[in-house]
């Protein structure tokens, strides 16, 4: 083997990988993209997230709202109907 068609097969091979790293990185991005709308989040310019919960729990639907209310109440000891003054457990540490 010559060295222009080593050269040349190592051209090929590099560009075999980075057309798979690409096609990669676009489903990549395709699934952040879906997840940011889903919790409709926005990027800050310092790299946080803000996060839009109306969104997030119209896209989490009854079900789970639901879920997601009894995890924080279990999470934080909180207690009491919905839209009423919440009774939080405090909990040594």
């Amino acid at each position: 083997m010559s060295d222009e068609s080593m050269w040349i097969e190592r051209a090929q091979s590099a560009e075999a990988r980075v057309s798979t790293y690409e096609a990669s990185v676009a489903k990549l991005k395709e699934k952040i993209r879906s997840v940011m709308e889903t919790l409709g989040a926005r990027e800050r310019g310092d790299g946080s997230f803000d996060i839009d919960y109306e969104k997030f729990v119209a896209k989490l639907g009854i079900e789970g709202a639901l879920e997601v209310r009894r995890v924080i109440d279990e999470q934080y000891a909180i207690s009491g109907a919905p839209g009423e003054k919440p009774r939080i457990k405090v909990r040594a540490a």
